[in-house]
């Protein structure tokens, strides 16, 4: 998988395995520069500081376009994206509906199935649970 692509662009599907390949390491950037950003380090040394300030502006555009394109994967706007900005919704919500759902099974309007699959049959008409990654 071309990682300019999932980080930078918001086109296409991305399946829940690689959200979360590429989610989890984009956390771990942010932990130590929402630390140092702290009220009480702020103002420390300004190169820092606007350091940060890019770093958090990339974490903020992988997040986005990450999401977006699982979004897509379900079948779902891009905004949808919004709710993810809520409290207490917003974390739920990627969790549940980012995090654990599978995508649309066979190609929707964003792209063709990152997994590969085709179209439902009518025989696979019932609502079923996967669990795959």
């Amino acid at each position: 998988m071309d990682q300019k692509w999932a980080l930078f662009s918001f086109k296409g599907r991305l399946r829940r395995r690689d959200y979360w390949l590429y989610s989890l390491p984009v956390l771990l950037v942010t932990l130590p520069v929402f630390l140092y950003t702290s009220p009480s380090n702020m103002g420390n040394n300004q190169a820092l500081n606007i350091l940060a300030m890019v770093i958090l502006f990339f974490v903020f555009w992988a997040s986005l376009a990450l999401n977006i394109k699982r979004l897509h994967d379900r079948n779902k706007s891009a905004w949808w994206a919004l709710l993810t900005f809520v409290p207490l919704i917003g974390p739920a919500f990627v969790i549940v509906e980012l995090g654990m759902l599978d995508g649309i099974k066979g190609d929707n309007q964003y792209g063709p199935d990152p997994k590969g699959r085709s179209m439902p049959s009518k025989d696979d008409e019932k609502e079923t649970i996967t669990i795959d990654m």
